[in-house]
């Protein structure tokens, strides 16, 4: 189940487990009663009757999470290729470090060393935000275009 107002998933058999045995027990249920749900995203009320309006509505709004997961993984693109630069360069100034002078072994109180653990530091943190945000957008992108779909073929149905 999705809100129709910010597109947020919800996970209608955990609540529908909890509430409706809940309320079975105390007798606040008969068959025509509607399940309403309030999305944690938004606060929106999400019912089972959708009208077209409120189908647009989750279009528009899963259009716009579309667009943030494309930013997402665009941002995290970048992101890896600075780190995957940084890292490059960091293995150059280490490579430096050892000086030939000292029969190439590492030295570590000079300015290449130094450099070259502040670009595997930094490259390191970015590789890592990359990673997550190009892995957030895709997840994201493939989760709304599936609901595009399903609206677009008239299958959605909360």
């Amino acid at each position: 189940m999705y809100c129709t107002h910010c597109g947020f998933e919800i996970n209608e058999n955990k609540i529908e487990a909890k509430n409706v045995s809940h309320a079975m027990h105390e007798g606040q249920f008969d068959e025509n009663t509607t399940v309403e749900y309030v999305c944690p995203r938004c606060g929106h009320l999400i019912h089972r009757d959708v009208t077209p309006k409120e189908v647009k509505t989750l279009a528009a709004a899963s259009h716009a999470e579309i667009q943030k997961g494309r930013n997402n993984f665009a941002n995290g693109m970048s992101f890896n290729c600075i780190s995957i630069i940084l890292l490059i360069l960091a293995v150059i100034f280490f490579i430096l470090a050892k000086k030939p002078a000292n029969n190439f072994e590492l030295v570590t109180d000079c300015p290449e060393f130094f450099v070259s653990m502040a670009c595997f530091a930094v490259g390191g943190v970015l590789l890592v935000v990359g990673l997550v945000l190009t892995i957030k957008g895709v997840v994201n992108r493939f989760k709304y275009e599936k609901l595009l779909k399903d609206i677009q073929q008239d299958v959605f149905h909360q």
